[in-house]
């Protein structure tokens, strides 16, 4: 068996072994919570009461793979934020995290996302040049070549977005997924990034009894 085939299976089943504990500290939480809050995509980042982070690192409280779904019960969690992840997913695959969103919140609950705006970028290339912004200019995605790296950024950051989002298409697929009135929304202190609220486009729904 060839190395590189041998160093693959090897990752993915040190992924699966982190993954095991999350469904039992799962029904912990849910068990002893009367509120959840939960962070998907979060990063390196812990959460506190009552607030739980999931993604695919350590320091976050569960470790989970989303394309997997969400492993919470039906009408578990109270809400569900979500910052700059989407437009990491394929649209398939966006639209199945978001329906899995709509099981997992209780009546009531709400889902508040935030993704990067890619009509900043690609009226900075219709027009020729790209309002200020500090982070821009030094991310290694930026190739700087010329103007079409704006939308060579947004659209595929270093290979890890696969989707872009303006407003109306971030409440459509919103709706497209089950959310019955989902509604724009503007920066939220204390929830959102001001690192990231340059270029960014912000939404949130409830589930209500007709999802």
């Amino acid at each position: 068996m060839q190395w590189p085939l041998l160093k693959s299976l090897a990752k993915s089943f040190l992924f699966f072994l982190k993954q095991i504990p999350t469904p039992s500290k799962i029904r912990r939480e849910t068990s002893k919570r009367e509120l959840i809050n939960l962070e998907v995509g979060a990063g390196k980042k812990s959460g506190s009461p009552p607030w739980l982070t999931m993604d695919m690192t350590r320091e976050c409280d569960l470790f989970w793979d989303m394309r997997k779904g969400i492993p919470f019960p039906d009408s578990s969690v109270d809400m569900i934020y979500s910052s700059h992840f989407l437009e990491h997913l394929t649209y398939d695959q966006s639209q199945d995290f978001l329906k899995e969103s709509l099981r997992v919140l209780k009546i009531g609950g709400v889902f508040s996302i935030s993704v990067p705006n890619a009509r900043v970028y690609i009226e900075a290339y219709l027009h020729g040049e790209l309002p200020e912004n500090p982070y821009f200019g030094h991310s290694p995605a930026y190739n700087r070549t010329s103007k079409i790296d704006y939308i060579n950024y947004i659209a595929y950051m270093g290979d890890e977005h696969r989707y872009m989002f303006d407003q109306e298409n971030l409440l459509a697929v919103l709706k497209k997924a089950g959310f019955s009135e989902p509604r724009a929304r503007g920066f939220q202190e204390g929830l959102d990034s001001s690192a990231r609220d340059y270029g960014s486009i912000y939404a949130e729904a409830v589930k209500t009894q007709t999802n």
